[in-house]
């Protein structure tokens, strides 16, 4: 059906074709299946990172295995081979005064069983093993204590040299073969575990009394042992051990000293820093002393300190993963850590000793809640964490968390093969090296626990909350995932967060004023000829790589701002007031030549205003480092002198300069356009000149003013957004990051502003508003939306950016607003560190954590913004 002619001359078809309207189906369907794809992924990205972090929160499980029979004897040791399937128990019972036996944990069979007078074990009275390792020193009745191996060695076998009968029927099960045992392993693998029991010499000079403790660590010179007998003596020995390669035979070569007994103070417990470098000794009623035993023929006691609260007196004492914590068990139930740690104590606390160390308390475990409290008798750590097991006299096993000071789990009461006692009591723990297996010996039994602890190093408090960390003077914020200190793994996503925050808003406070101006004076003074050049030059920057952006920040702007601080500074203020007197200047100039000349004011300040301005930097840097900073900036950031007078003056400038600006445009503005009425141009730009030169001295006196009052407050601003200069700095970032950021806001608040209808500008400009009233009143609200808009995406670029700030921020999580210091963002620890994580591994899920973080931020970031822009935009419409 055709309509009549249009003034055309041709007629429009009144129905629409058919394949116009499968067209138009089609692009319907491609529209709505490409919106909820893009929101379905992203929404997926979201929900794989909290699958991936979800378990970082799921709680422990212990299953009770088995409760094997032992004969009775005072159990003495207690350990595991690495699979978790067989275990070594030394007790002191029987006629051949002890015996070390392996037991199978899948059935509680005794697979191996040898009499301690074989092994020369027969009568000690203390042994101790080092966690996770077959070092052990033993100690005796007659006052001697020797080093050697007790533990199981196990290597891999193949099945092809194994006969049917010697092949365990079903994983973790095991069958003697040999003086050995064969453990089925998951995956028709099978490890040959090998019982190791063998002592070197004795020492050359054993303690009087019977050897109640020792402790024994590891070192690259020889074993360290240190041992206290009845009587309160103590020996400390670094014993070279060699092997007889033919013989297999292990000789002996001590030497120490000896540390006659106090008065007034009998040690129960002896134990020795990983380091070898510190001698703990605590006494039964909680007084204990720390030796610095790096000479070991002169031991220096360096303080007294309580190990146990209130009278409660000391039950149990281990070293912790990492050689340096001490939890300390007591009658009452309680599990305190202690470690030695440098820093100012705090009221009532013991000061430092002569080597600048104090014992402190870092953390308590209260009782058990289920039942009424009962005094520790046993500690075990684990040989890969700061995870640990304690039993108390009531049959209750734990397993408790050093770092985040929880409780992981409370494993199942197990219960005594003995008729007569129904509630096991464990003297002796062990926690397997893969954290897979829990054991506990005592009245005659070894029970055996599955365990998965989950990631108890990680929890609300660690990741969210100051944690007081081993060698911290006190609780903090620490994100410290590997190095030196690797033991304790430092998962506290706030220094992360608050380096994103930083970086994002000193990048942000540098480009964003710098593009929102670029772009009202391109859309709405520069001549169109210099903005077709100008603006495709400026969007062209968003194509830079940010590794580029990172490399030029890092390697090239950093090393030429730490040479050039001071004019940088003074840059910040006198290059505006620079380009702002050069604008001045050129109103005084004859209007006709001001007119011909137009088209040359943007060459006028990018190649005589602009580096006017740097020169003029340069020339007043050293009168102003003399007059502010005493000569030496950078020693005043240290703060090395001089008082904080500068600071606060280069602080207050921006604020007192947004105040002198609203007094000059209230107060002194309105009234000059009513005198100046029938003056002539050139008078009116001398009066707008006087009034700028005035408003510049009102802004100096004001911040002058304002920083004598603060710093006769005692108020610095060292330590706060000032401090010590380090050459990968916030300032580098912002820097390096507006190369990045800029052309973005500038590109979209650019094509906000030139969108506003013409007939708004146009009526401003006929009801009399000056060019520049009409674009800060009438064309800047109505563009609100996009210029929020276009911050907004800014916000969003500075936010995720990862390869800037890795290489010029430093990448030192820290927590200050010091503009001249690092920081370490969440992108940039995912970047660094994602690689190096073990898949699964608590690193690695908190990392997925933080990557959850950062979107839950970003869409936090952007759903406000569209609630703001669409407010804006609203309003907008309105006009």
């Amino acid at each position: 059906m055709q309509s009549p002619p249009s003034f055309t001359g041709r007629s429009r078809r009144r129905t629409t074709r058919p394949w116009v309207k499968a067209s138009d189906r089609i692009a319907r369907l491609v529209i709505t299946l490409g919106g909820i794809s893009t929101i379905a992924a992203v929404l997926a990205v979201g929900v794989f990172l909290l699958a991936v972090a979800a378990p970082l929160f799921t709680g422990a499980t212990a299953a009770l295995d088995r409760v094997a029979p032992l004969p009775e004897g005072r159990s003495l040791a207690v350990g595991v081979d690495e699979s978790g399937g067989v275990a070594w128990l030394l007790d002191g019972a029987g006629d051949d005064h002890g015996r070390i036996a392996v037991v199978g944990l899948a059935d509680g069979a005794v697979l191996l069983d040898r009499p301690a007078s074989e092994t020369g074990l027969a009568d000690c009275t203390a042994v101790r093993t080092t966690t996770g390792g077959m070092l052990a020193a033993v100690g005796f009745a007659d006052g001697s204590f020797r080093t050697g191996r007790i533990g199981l060695d196990a290597v891999y076998e193949s099945a092809d040299g194994l006969r049917p009968d010697q092949l365990p029927a079903r994983v973790g099960g095991a069958v003697t073969v040999d003086n050995a045992v064969i453990v089925r392993l998951p995956g028709e693998r099978f490890s040959r575990v090998s019982l190791v029991a063998e002592l070197g010499g004795p020492p050359a000079e054993p303690l009087g009394g019977r050897i109640i403790d020792l402790d024994v660590v590891p070192l690259t010179g020889g074993p360290l042992v240190a041992a206290v007998d009845d009587a309160g003596g103590v020996r400390i020995e670094r014993v070279t051990t060699k092997k007889n390669m033919l013989t297999g035979k292990l000789t002996a070569t001590p030497r120490g000293t000896t540390i006659a007994p106090i008065e007034g103070f009998r040690p129960r417990f002896i134990r020795v820093s990983a380091l070898g470098d510190q001698l703990f000794l605590i006494a039964a009623d909680g007084a204990a002393r720390r030796y610095l035993i790096r000479n070991l023929d002169a031991p220096q006691m360096m303080e007294a300190f309580t190990a146990a609260a209130g009278d409660a007196g000391v039950t149990a004492v281990e070293r912790l993963f990492g050689g340096v914590s001490l939890a300390v068990g007591d009658a009452a139930g309680r599990v305190r850590i202690l470690f030695a740690t440098r820093g100012e104590a705090d009221d009532g606390a013991a000061p430092a000793a002569a080597d600048g160390l104090r014992m402190v308390v870092a953390r308590t475990f209260e009782p058990r809640r289920s039942t009424e409290p009962a005094g520790i008798v046993a500690l075990a750590a684990s040989p890969r964490s700061r995870l640990f097991a304690a039993s108390d006299a009531a049959g209750g096993v734990r397993l408790l968390q050093s770092t985040t000071g929880m409780e992981v789990l409370e494993a199942p009461a197990p219960r005594s093969t003995a008729d007569a006692a129904p509630a096991m009591v464990a003297e002796q723990l062990c926690i397997a090296s893969r954290e897979n297996r829990l054991l506990a010996a005592g009245m005659g039994s070894l029970a055996a626990w599955s365990i998965d602890a989950g990631y108890p190093e990680v929890s609300a408090r660690t990741l969210l909350s100051p944690v007081w960390y081993e060698n911290y003077a006190a609780e903090s914020h620490a994100w410290e995932t590997t190095g030196h200190e690797a033991f304790e793994s430092k998962y506290g996503l706030l220094p992360l967060i608050f380096g994103t925050l930083k970086a994002t808003l000193y990048s942000m406070l540098f480009a964003t004023p710098i593009a929102i101006l670029a772009a009202i004076y391109a859309s709405q003074f520069m001549h169109p000829r210099w903005k077709s050049r100008i603006k495709p030059t400026i969007e062209m920057m968003a194509s830079l790589p940010s590794v580029v952006l990172g490399f030029m920040a890092g390697l090239v702007f950093a090393p030429l701002m730490e040479r050039a601080l001071m004019p940088l500074v003074t840059g910040f203020f006198v290059v505006p007031v620079v380009l702002l007197l050069a604008a001045h200047l050129w109103q005084l100039l004859p209007s006709g030549w001001r007119a011909r000349h137009a088209g040359w004011r943007l060459a006028a300040v990018a190649f005589g205003a602009l580096p006017a301005g740097v020169m003029v930097s340069r020339a007043v840097a050293p009168a102003a480092e003399r007059f502010l900073f005493g000569g030496d900036i950078g020693g005043w950031l240290d703060g090395h002198g001089g008082s904080s007078f500068g600071g606060w003056v280069i602080a207050s400038l921006p604020l007192a300069g947004i105040a002198a600006t609203a007094l000059v445009g209230r107060g002194l503005n309105p009234w000059l356009r009513h005198v100046s009425a029938g003056w002539s141009h050139r008078r009116s730009a001398v009066a707008s000149l006087a009034a700028f030169l005035g408003g510049v001295v009102v802004t100096v006196a004001l911040a002058a003013a304002v920083a004598l009052l603060l710093d006769s407050l005692r108020f610095d601003t060292r330590g706060g957004i000032f401090g010590t200069y380090v050459q990968r700095n916030a300032l580098v970032v912002a820097v390096g990051m507006s190369f990045a950021i800029i052309p973005l806001i500038f590109t979209i608040a650019d094509d906000a502003l030139s969108s506003v209808p013409d007939h708004l500008r146009s009526a401003s400009l006929g009801a009399g508003a000056t060019p520049w009233q009409t674009a800060v009143r009438v064309i800047v609200p109505s563009a609100a939306s996009g210029l929020f808009s276009a911050v907004m995406i800014g916000l969003g670029r500075a936010v995720g950016e990862t390869m800037i700030v890795l290489m010029a921020a430093g990448n030192t999580p820290m927590m200050s607003w010091n503009l001249f210091n690092g920081f370490q963002t969440l992108s940039a620890a995912i970047a660094t560190e994602l690689p190096e994580a073990a898949r699964g591994s608590a690193h690695y899920r908190v990392l997925f954590l933080a990557a959850l973080t950062l979107f839950a931020v970003t869409f936090v970031v952007n759903s406000v913004a569209e609630i703001v822009r669409q407010r804006f935009r609203r309003r907008a419409y309105e006009l």
